[in-house]
């Protein structure tokens, strides 16, 4: 099954995907869906409640990874999830697990250019991954098409949360993968330019910096598991990456914000 999905949808997101599958599709990747592909964030419920998710609803999950937030939407709240994965690798771990789970569909696509027709979804849900998108106008107005009238776009996201000088944002030691950090504001003003209006909005009141010490403890207690698997390099780059973002979390610099937004 994952290679139909494969085949049919040989799209990526945009231009800046080839970071991401560089980053993901590889040894850390799988690292990563080890250490995080399940740690669902605990505030996924009240969103959804925000958002008025149900059993009748009907969910775009955009740019679910693997698909563990999704999962449990389905489980607590019974909404039909269709998620739109954007690297190949991670559409078939995602086409995998569902085969073990049920309930949920995948398939590889273009968030920019989506496989949808107009007003086909009750509502659009994202968890953490749209950080990683150039153009996120152009993402936006995708998901306003494929929403009903009326319909509902909730999200989480990493933002910026205090300034960072142009030298943090630039070298390779920082953020490079990114192409930038939305902020809350901007991001309101970045869906209200394209026609929705807010409805709710704020941080995600846990904390970053003990959500990032979670991956890290289970990232040591799992040292020779994944060293022997993926070898030393995948540990150590694995490693890194959650140093960096520990000590920007810990300087107030990137947190997670969410939003929840209705097309009129």
């Amino acid at each position: 099954m994952g290679d139909i999905v494969r085949r049919k949808w040989m799209t990526m997101m945009d231009a800046h995907a080839g970071t991401v599958e560089a980053v993901y599709g590889g040894p850390v990747g799988l690292v990563w869906e080890i250490l995080a592909g399940e740690d669902v964030e605990q505030g996924t419920s009240g969103l959804a409640e925000r958002a008025g998710l149900g059993e009748r609803t009907r969910v775009l999950a955009l740019l679910p990874g693997t698909g563990g937030g999704v999962r449990r939407l389905v489980r607590e709240c019974g909404a039909t999830v269709i998620g739109l994965v954007a690297v190949p690798q991670v559409a078939d771990e995602a086409v995998r697990r569902i085969e073990e789970a049920g309930q949920i569909d995948f398939q590889q696509g273009n968030a920019l250019d989506m496989p949808f027709d107009d007003e086909v979804f009750d509502a659009v849900w994202g968890e953490d991954a749209w950080c990683y998108v150039t153009d996120r106008d152009r993402m936006i107005r995708e998901v306003f098409r494929v929403l009903k009238p009326g319909g509902t776009l909730a999200f989480t996201d990493w933002v910026e949360t205090g300034p960072m000088s142009n030298d943090e944002w630039h070298t390779r030691a920082t953020f490079g993968i990114f192409p930038h950090f939305e902020t809350i504001e901007s991001y309101a003003v970045l869906l209200e330019r394209n026609g929705f209006r807010i409805v709710d909005g704020g941080e995600v009141l846990d904390s970053p910096i003990r959500q990032i010490a979670g991956i890290h403890e289970r990232l040591e207690h799992n040292r020779d598991m994944i060293a022997g698997l993926f070898g030393e390099g995948a540990y150590d780059d694995t490693l890194q990456a959650l140093g960096l973002w520990e000590r920007a979390a810990g300087r107030g610099l990137v947190g997670r914000g969410w939003l929840v937004a209705r097309k009129p």
